[in-house]
């Protein structure tokens, strides 16, 4: 009998992180039975700091170099991330693929039942730059309160009667079974979510053609195409994940539709834009270009 190959899963370690590379896991099992697939939680640097209490990570990085150190020195073979927690400039020696299909992205309110009869002094918990400059922009909340933690960590936050309301991402509440715990998703069309906020992607060795095999049945090309384009604005924008940007790129089938949205720090000032086009190389390009070409580098830092 041929032993079974082996392939080992890292991801952070958190409820939602092992969810979703078991998700990605039993995707790959589904298509090849010969792997005994194993699985590597790690705490990196950003959870710990997350956990703590202080204040988000300047680098998006913290929340995957140790994941990346495990894979460069070969003690796993495959990361799991939210896409949206990858910085666009990546290791050498790395690859990054989105895998499976795209969840919800939209933002979810969680303790109100109504996002437009917010009390403006509603204590709304966040600890993301874009939610906390959306809301004022869009809803004028003025008590918006820093909130860390994972997604369990949270919701026991609000329960605990610590906030008012909370925001969380509808992609993490989905895979957790937690939808139960959503009062109102937020129209991504006024509320625009991260770039690549409910989309997965691996990373592994971009010289192991054996993995890229395996993981390529679970790739589509579309999801693979709106991601690129989400994330080649951002680093266009020299954008990173302090700054309170929201860029989706919505899949129409024909064509497809993209809505940024880029803010100064407390929301009184904006940029927006909404284009079309069947080519997400060229509408990453154009969008960026009318960005900087209308400031967004002078908003970005007031």
């Amino acid at each position: 009998m041929k032993a079974k190959r082996e392939l080992r899963i890292a991801s952070r370690a958190s409820k939602l992180a092992r969810i979703q590379a078991q998700l990605v896991g039993q995707a790959v099992e589904k298509q090849f039975s010969n792997l005994n697939i194993t699985y590597i939680p790690v705490i990196t640097t950003g959870d710990r700091s997350a956990e703590m209490g202080n204040l988000p990570p300047k680098n998006k990085d913290d929340f995957v170099k140790e994941i990346e150190k495990l894979l460069l020195e070969d003690e796993a073979d495959l990361a799991v991330h939210s896409l949206k927690d990858v910085p666009s400039n990546t290791p050498d020696g790395l690859a990054v693929h989105t895998v499976l299909q795209r969840e919800d992205p939209r933002d979810v309110l969680v303790g109100q039942a109504n996002v437009f009869c917010l009390d403006p002094s509603a204590k709304i918990g966040t600890s993301s730059p874009r939610r906390r400059a959306l809301l004022n922009f869009r809803f004028k909340s003025n008590h918006v309160a820093h909130i860390r933690g994972n997604v369990d960590t949270r919701l026991r936050k609000l329960d605990r009667d610590e906030y008012d309301a909370i925001l969380l991402a509808a992609a993490g509440l989905h895979r957790m079974n937690l939808r139960d715990r959503i009062d109102a998703y937020l129209d991504p069309s006024s509320f625009v979510p991260a770039p690549c906020q409910g989309t997965l992607a691996v990373q592994f060795k971009h010289d192991d053609a054996q993995l890229a095999a395996t993981i390529a049945p679970l790739q589509h090309s579309r999801v693979e195409a709106a991601a690129r384009c989400e994330r080649e604005i951002i680093l266009a924008l020299n954008a990173d994940c302090t700054s309170p940007i929201g860029v989706y790129c919505e899949d129409l089938d024909v064509e497809y539709a993209l809505h940024a949205i880029v803010l100064n720090s407390d929301g009184t000032e904006t940029l927006e834009l909404r284009t079309y086009d069947h080519d997400t190389i060229r509408l990453a390009s154009n969008t960026a270009s009318s960005l900087i070409a209308m400031g967004v580098d002078e908003l970005l830092h007031t």
